[in-house]
């Protein structure tokens, strides 16, 4: 409980402090093997411990308040270093679920695409599926509300056991990034058919099947 309050109260200081750090992992295409963009990475160079990944503090960074601030931080960050980018290459920003509980979110992206100078399809936002079960309303009015400024959507991680494919469809996705478990789990269920049942699913999506 001690290394949890002095990790809570360090949190709380970072950003004024300048401990976050953006690390740009690219996106390549398999079919070219060109690079399409960038996913913008967070980590917390912590003064002590180093390097501390997303997973050690985002959900105390959620509990406590303050991913609001730091999500903000991010997006500004990663929309200012890809517009000195090719035109040509996209960045990806995670989001949190926390910042999709309100309205200041849109403002927040607007601002950075502005403040940047980037143009808004050049920017990716990613949300997780735990996104999916919160009230789908609201949450739909804020991702057609960031659609209408330009920017695309994507979904991460899908099939880790919170959706399913017709969860999708309410959802204005541009991408969906597939999780390994869901295509291994696909790969050995028994039969054909049931692979071709998934298929079709992915169709009806619009989507090229990955079963």
């Amino acid at each position: 409980m001690q290394e949890r309050r002095t990790l809570q109260h360090d949190l709380q200081h970072a950003l004024r402090s300048q401990q976050f750090e953006l690390y740009y992992q690219p996106v390549v295409s398999t079919r070219t093997r060109h690079v399409r963009g960038f996913e913008a990475l967070l980590r917390w160079r912590h003064s002590t411990r180093g390097v501390v990944l997303p997973s050690d503090f985002i959900p105390l960074a959620e509990e406590i308040g303050v991913i609001v601030s730091i999500g903000t931080w991010a997006i500004r960050q990663a929309c200012a270093q890809a517009a000195i980018w090719p035109d040509d290459l996209t960045v990806a920003v995670n989001l949190s679920a926390v910042q999709l509980r309100g309205d200041a979110l849109t403002d927040t992206v607007g601002d950075a695409l502005v403040a940047s100078g980037l143009a808004p399809h050049r920017l990716v936002l990613e949300i997780t599926e735990s996104v999916l079960l919160q009230d789908n309303q609201p949450t739909l009015s804020i991702l057609h509300s960031l659609r209408r400024l330009g920017v695309r959507i994507a979904m991460d991680d899908f099939g880790t056991g919170y959706s399913s494919l017709s969860n999708l469809r309410a959802f204005p996705f541009d991408k969906i990034k597939i999780d390994g478990s869901f295509i291994k789990t696909v790969n050995k269920s028994a039969g054909s058919s049931n692979r071709t049942r998934c298929a079709r699913a992915w169709s009806r999506l619009g989507i090229a099947s990955a079963c």
